[in-house]
């Protein structure tokens, strides 16, 4: 069961930063902007309530979050669940950025369970004031944040999660590094309820239909690839097929691949100096485990897997590859010289949760979740200071 608290978040003074922009950016040197008054710490331990309202397919959509302390522990205990694999430099950049300010600016993304909305319903009086900080940012996203330090409402949310677990759906590498940098500050010989212990989370109800999950496309920079090389080697996984003149067309490179069959894992390559793109689906004989891929087999045919391990492991004999939610900029980047691109579809929100409910993870750059989380609040780790 996941311990959650209250704690003394610092929020950023509106009268002394453009909130836009200070949300929306990487928060560094905590402790000069908490000594200029541009980050205040709140007195009192809270939880803090969190939309973000946000426009999809023509929709107005508000994703209503709460951002808490929650008890760090590690993936094998099975309380927070990771779905995707890291990157150790990923999760060693994460863990310096953590250790520079002695603080976590970025809250991990994770998901609960609540059909009967009781979460929710702690805290309809917090919602129905004015919000503690109000931004837009330059996605037109617009983030409301109320901070709660009823200790009734805490109180009662507390329990409500004792029964749950946690799905992390974005920031794997960030509680890595929360796990690393406790261990670094010697957070387990610290008292029980130490800040130390505990990392900051944005929690959001996998029951709501408010979750966008983006495509993590990808791009190979490194030199030496021949397109029809790669294409017949290709032919052993996956069924290819020319999409004329498709190259420069993000918009209808994205398309293809949507109309798809569900079921049928498949992506297009874009290659340096083509003008066309080529469309590859698997094989309907061909599976990543009986090419002898170690894969669990529940996941084996989604679409990130596939491409890891068969298109970039065993095609092109690389792992080399970046990652980008944008199309149009691995259009660009082939253009402008990358080897290869790929453009993938989204994964569905069912999938990403059902792939750690087997205990298995995605590659490293599967997935990512729109809009992105606002840097409201900052946690400050302290060795001396309690979150309850």
């Amino acid at each position: 069961m996941p311990a959650i608290a209250g704690f003394r978040g610092a929020l950023w003074d509106p009268s002394k930063v453009d909130l836009a922009k200070v949300v929306a950016t990487p928060v560094t040197g905590v402790k000069d902007k908490l000594a200029r008054g541009e980050l205040v710490r709140d007195p009192a331990r809270a939880v803090y309530r969190y939309h973000q309202v946000f426009s999809d397919s023509g929709r107005t959509v508000t994703r209503q979050n709460v951002i808490v302390a929650a008890r760090l522990t590690p993936w094998s205990e099975g309380q927070i669940r990771p779905h995707e694999a890291t990157d150790p430099t990923a999760r060693e950049a994460a863990t310096s950025s953590i250790a520079a300010s002695a603080a976590h600016t970025e809250p991990v993304f994770a998901g609960y369970r609540d059909s009967a909305r009781e979460v929710d319903r702690l805290f309809r009086r917090a919602e129905s004031e004015k919000p503690t900080l109000e931004v837009t940012t330059p996605d037109k996203t617009i983030h409301r944040l109320w901070r709660v330090s009823s200790a009734e409402v805490i109180g009662k949310l507390r329990p409500l999660f004792a029964p749950k677990r946690l799905h992390v759906l974005d920031g794997h590498a960030r509680y890595e590094g929360m796990l690393a940098y406790a261990e670094k500050i010697g957070a387990e010989d610290a008292p029980q309820y130490s800040s130390a212990k505990y990392g900051l989370v944005c929690m959001s109800n996998l029951d709501e239909p408010t979750f966008v999950v983006a495509a993590r496309h990808r791009i190979v920079r490194s030199d030496g690839f021949k397109r029809d090389a790669v294409l017949d080697a290709a032919k052993k996984y996956f069924v290819v097929d020319k999409l004329p003149g498709l190259a420069g067309d993000a918009g209808k490179l994205e398309k293809a691949v949507a109309e798809t069959t569900a079921h049928q894992p498949t992506f297009v390559a874009l290659f340096a100096n083509d003008a066309d793109a080529w469309k590859l689906t698997l094989k309907g004989d061909v599976s990543p485990v009986g090419e002898g891929i170690d894969v669990h087999r529940a996941i084996q045919k989604y679409d990130p897997v596939v491409v890891e391990s068969l298109f970039l492991r065993r095609v092109l004999q690389t792992a080399a590859a970046t990652t980008d939610v944008d199309a149009a900029s691995v259009v660009s980047a082939v253009k402008g010289g990358a080897a290869i691109g790929m453009i993938m579809r989204p994964m569905t929100l069912d999938q990403i949760v059902h792939t750690d409910e087997v205990g298995a993870v995605l590659p490293f750059g599967s997935t990512a979740f729109l809009p992105p989380l606002a840097n409201l609040v900052t946690y400050v780790v302290d060795l001396d200071e309690d979150v309850v």
